[in-house]
Formats: structure tokens, sequence, C-alpha cells
């Protein structure tokens, strides 16, 4: 692993998976509440609950990927699911065996395939209090005062 000027990592992909990543970080988006208007505060509207998380490693220089994600409701299973938005944010650009840089688009989607491996839905649920599961659909009526 090699630290470069531009501040990035340099490592093959092998290096990375080699490499134990731990989850650092997690929370929930809270600009959403409270901002929205009021008609799309209403109930019976559909709400979104997203956020962060950030996973590192014990190396130094550490390896350090994050990701938002977002939790979506499957309406033929009736679950939730957590859901990654975007590609990762990293400072890691992964090399080929020769050392030349994969590019940073290349570098993403192999990064998300990684972030896709590993089980960070279940640390998303530890960390941010939120448990996705089955669906009861006969509930959800609001109580207008």
């Amino acid at each position: 692993m090699q630290l470069s000027s531009d501040g990035l990592l340099r490592l093959s992909i092998d290096e990375l998976l080699s490499l134990p990543i731990a989850h650092l970080v997690s929370g929930v988006d809270s600009e959403l509440a409270g901002a929205c208007p009021v008609a799309l505060r209403e109930c019976g509207r559909e709400t979104v609950i997203s956020g962060y998380t950030e996973w590192v490693s014990a190396s130094s220089p550490a390896v350090s990927i994050g990701w938002d994600w977002q939790l979506q409701l499957s309406q033929a299973q009736q679950t939730f699911q957590w859901v990654r938005l975007g590609q990762p944010r990293t400072n890691v650009m992964l090399v080929y065996a020769a050392g030349g840089d994969t590019g940073w688009i290349k570098n993403l989607e192999l990064l998300a395939t990684v972030v896709d491996a590993l089980p960070w839905q279940d640390h998303l649920v530890r960390a941010v209090g939120l448990s996705p599961g089955p669906v009861d659909v006969s509930v959800g009526h609001c109580a207008v005062p």
C-alpha cells in the first residue's frame, strides 16, 4: 500500500480484499426532517429514510470507504431493504498488477462491488437503531388531532 502525494492510497484489489475493514460510524440524515414542506409531512405521504456509513481499516495509513444508503420498501415482498445509494467515497485508488491506476470511474465501480459484499446492513441496524423487516400493511393509520 502506497500513500501518494495526491492523498490517495494506491493498492491492488487483492491488497484491499486482504485488509480487514470495520464499521466506524453510521448516521441518519437529519436535514430531511423538518425541512420538507407541510404538504409532504401530511398523513399517508411516503417518506424517505436515508443516511451514511463509513468503514476503515486498522492499517496505517488507514483505508477509508464511505457511502450513502436508503431504507426502501419492497412492495412485492412487504419488507424494507437497505440499499446503497450512488458510488462510494474513498481515499483508495485501485491499481492494476502492472502498477497503473484503474481510473476513477472503474475504481468506484470496483469499490462498489466490494461494499456490496460487506455485511454493512447488519451494522446499520445496530448503529442507527432501525430494524427493517416485515411490514404490516393493515397498520399505518394516522391520528389527526
